[in-house]
């Protein structure tokens, strides 16, 4: 291989390990599962999920594909949670610093306290903006307990910036099949 080629292995291969954390962090407490979304707030888990049925039977736990109804499901994945008052809030993406007290003039939707002891939480939200936006869901229990989970997301497709990890890798994995072909050509071209 000519030094020309070692930068740029060394480039792709940044890449490749870059991209990947770039999405585990991007979520907040939203995290993937095989199939599933999961909410971490406090020890516990809540499977998430987000549909909008007027525009596909997909669901998403990321970010929402297009403007309007929107239904939110929090299904407890421990009993503990069934025991605790639960309230769920959406704000306009405003920084992780701002205080409790000023999330209401940022508020989009509220779902009030209440305990579930089915452990399924159901919320629909009509979305007439698109833009970046943050889940909170926050939990108390009994016994004192006080949880805050927060997931940001995107409404109506996310912006360039966001998408950019995707990019890179992708063309990466251009860059390197063309130097794969490039190397091969390279190779019959001197007899080997």
């Amino acid at each position: 291989m000519s030094k020309l080629l070692t930068p740029i292995w060394l480039l792709m291969m940044a890449a490749l390990v870059c991209a990947p954390l770039s999405f585990a962090f991007a979520h907040g407490a939203m995290q993937r599962q095989q199939n599933a979304c999961m909410l971490k707030i406090g020890p516990d888990l809540m499977y998430f999920s987000g549909y909008q049925p007027a525009v596909s039977r997909n669901r998403f736990c990321e970010d929402i594909p297009t403007l309007g109804a929107t239904i939110f499901v929090l299904d407890y994945a421990q009993d503990e949670l069934r025991e605790m008052s639960t309230d769920f809030r959406i704000i306009r993406a405003i920084g992780d610093t701002e205080p409790l007290q000023r999330l209401d003039a940022v508020t989009v939707a509220y779902l009030p306290p209440k305990v579930y002891p089915a452990g399924t939480l159901n919320f629909e939200h009509v979305f007439n903006e698109t833009g970046q936006f943050v889940g909170i869901v926050t939990a108390k229990g009994p016994n004192g307990e006080h949880w805050v989970s927060r997931f940001p997301f995107t409404v109506g497709g996310r912006p360039l910036l966001a998408r950019m990890p995707y990019f890179l890798f992708a063309a990466a994995g251009v860059l390197a099949l063309v130097l794969f072909v490039w190397g091969k050509d390279d190779e019959s071209a001197r007899g080997g």
